[in-house]
């Protein structure tokens, strides 16, 4: 017997994205990242993912998926934005983003946090301040894909006006 997991998209209308980001914490800024190191960067994401139970089920290959969007002949992809949220030199949490119109997902890799830093509404400045970029750069609408029920989707996408819409389930082998 099988499980299937339900992956959702969110989509968002650029222009109800407030336009004020919020204060970050003393010590965090959030940056593009210009020349990203694919392997660290890489393993940071992987690293967040792994800390993420609602994640396990069929984690090998979403990670798999996720490093060929962003990851391409292993380096980043073109045109592609990297934001990273920093707490001092240590890189926290990060975000792909490809300001591309069309269905997207314009958020590649969506917002990924260390799972020690998440809760504290970092990811939500992060995730404001990529939208916001996308709209800058002309956009009117953007996109991430996730899985339901995992907690960017219960918590952090519906953020600034994210609705979900299910896309056909992926079958996952039973563990």
């Amino acid at each position: 017997m099988g499980r299937y997991q339900k992956n959702v998209r969110f989509e968002w209308n650029l222009a109800q994205v407030p336009r004020d980001l919020p204060a970050l914490p003393p010590k965090h800024e959030i940056k593009i990242q210009l020349q990203p190191d694919t392997e660290l960067t890489w393993e940071g994401i992987q690293r967040s993912f792994l800390n993420e139970k609602a994640w396990m089920i069929g984690l090998e290959a979403h990670l798999d998926q996720l490093r060929r969007r962003i990851f391409p002949e292993g380096k980043p992809l073109e045109k592609m934005d990297f934001f990273v949220l920093q707490h001092g030199s240590r890189v926290v949490g990060c975000s792909a983003v490809l300001a591309l119109e069309g269905e997207g997902p314009q958020l590649l890799s969506g917002i990924v946090m260390d799972y020690e830093y998440q809760r504290r509404g970092l990811g939500v400045t992060l995730l404001q301040r990529c939208l916001l970029h996308l709209a800058e750069k002309g956009l009117e609408k953007a996109s991430v894909i996730t899985r339901e029920g995992v907690p960017a989707a219960r918590y952090l996408y519906p953020k600034f006006g994210g609705r979900a819409t299910e896309l056909e389930p992926a079958s996952v082998p039973a563990t």
